[in-house]
């Protein structure tokens, strides 16, 4: 068994949206190395001010559906050992993946199952770091609607956005939390690491009270 963590790390003026707010770290007790040889021991314990929309994190239909379940609404089992298809469509800044795409992509990498979380590998999450991961690949509304046609369980891309994120309108969030309930989980890592393009998934979020989406240690498992 190999265990892939698909994870960001979270620190400070992380990369993030246009629209969520820079992630803050303060240090509310900060260690001392001559408290830790005087006493033995020292205190360290920082608070961070951040958004639950950047990082790896799972959009819940709460996120775009005033009726929709709140992340803590869900089972831990609902994220546990999930059967996983990865599809590789990869694209360059604002790339375009339709409903032909990913049936294509299905024929190379795998057929999509009843139940799976569907994870969208565009490339993009080699750049993350760099100014151009905000001009990400995006999904069309007939993408989306295929991949609910297909029952999933959650949808994944390794970009900030399922949506193209010039534009106002939201068409796959739409199709996927608000008409379907199907969770989205973004900005996805690691990914050219995955050795095989079907394994399970662990992706359990924080138990965030009626949040609307929330962080999740997204581990690969691979037999």
């Amino acid at each position: 068994m190999t265990i892939i963590d698909l994870t960001t790390e979270i620190h400070a003026q992380m990369p993030k949206p246009k629209s969520a707010p820079e992630t803050k770290l303060r240090y509310i007790l900060t260690p001392s190395l001559e408290e830790q040889q005087e006493r033995g021991f020292t205190n360290k314990m920082e608070e961070y001010t951040i958004c639950t929309h950047v990082a790896t994190h799972i959009d819940a239909p709460a996120h775009f559906n005033y009726y929709g379940k709140d992340i803590d609404q869900y089972p831990p089992e609902f994220f546990f050992m999930v059967n996983t298809q990865l599809l590789h469509l990869p694209r360059e800044e604002y790339g375009v993946i339709t409903a032909d795409d990913i049936r294509g992509a299905e024929r190379v990498d795998g057929v999509i199952q009843l139940g799976d979380l569907v994870i969208i590998d565009t490339g993009c999450h080699k750049k993350y770091y760099d100014t151009s991961y905000s001009r990400a690949p995006y999904l069309t509304e007939d993408a989306a609607r295929y991949l609910a046609s297909k029952n999933i369980r959650m949808v994944a891309t390794d970009s900030y956005t399922v949506d193209d994120p010039r534009e106002k309108n939201k068409p796959a969030h739409v199709v996927l939390l608000c008409e379907n309930e199907i969770p989205i989980i973004e900005c996805v890592m690691n990914l050219s690491s995955i050795p095989c393009n079907r394994f399970h998934t662990v992706c359990l979020p924080l138990k965030m009270r009626q949040a609307s989406g929330a962080f999740t240690r997204m581990v690969a498992v691979c037999d």
